[in-house]
């Protein structure tokens, strides 16, 4: 009875964090993974994972962006309701920490920066527009770690 009452507990907690999350209109919007070899990183997560590639949001020379997510096609993973995981080009000499793993769609740029800054993190890199007409900033949490805030504005 202990055990019920307490994944009972656990269940109602987990609602109420995640319908506090939606008023607020934030969700994550996918996780980077950085690799030197970002096509490589790529297969390993198709073919362990059974992931497939949905877009490539950059993919020049020296930077690409491969985004996968769950299916096992890639129609199937452009309609997957998961939180997909985007494979970025990490410079051989760069630490593993130095771009943002963390992405989060927000609905208000300015709102979202503003309460992080409050909150005691820092602006980054100022707001600034993706080839794809995102909006974006990034800024760290107090401990450091990079989070890019991305919006639609659409």
């Amino acid at each position: 009875m202990r055990v019920a009452g307490l994944a009972l507990t656990a269940l109602v907690l987990a609602w109420t964090a995640g319908a506090s999350a939606q008023e607020h209109g934030i969700h994550v919007r996918s996780v980077r993974v950085l690799a030197t070899d970002p096509e490589r990183l790529a297969a390993f997560y198709e073919k362990a994972f059974g992931m497939s590639e949905t877009r490539r949001p950059a993919n020049t020379a020296t930077f690409k962006e491969i985004a996968l997510n769950s299916g096992a096609t890639p129609e199937l993973a452009r309609k997957s309701p998961t939180t997909g995981i985007v494979i970025a080009t990490r410079p051989k000499d760069a630490p593993a920490g130095a771009m943002a793993s963390l992405i989060l769609d927000v609905p208000d740029l300015d709102k979202a920066i503003a309460s992080a800054t409050s909150s005691g993190g820092t602006l980054m890199r100022p707001p600034g527009v993706s080839a794809e007409g995102l909006h974006y900033a990034f800024v760290k949490d107090p401990d450091g770690n990079q989070i890019e805030l991305v919006m639609n504005p659409r």
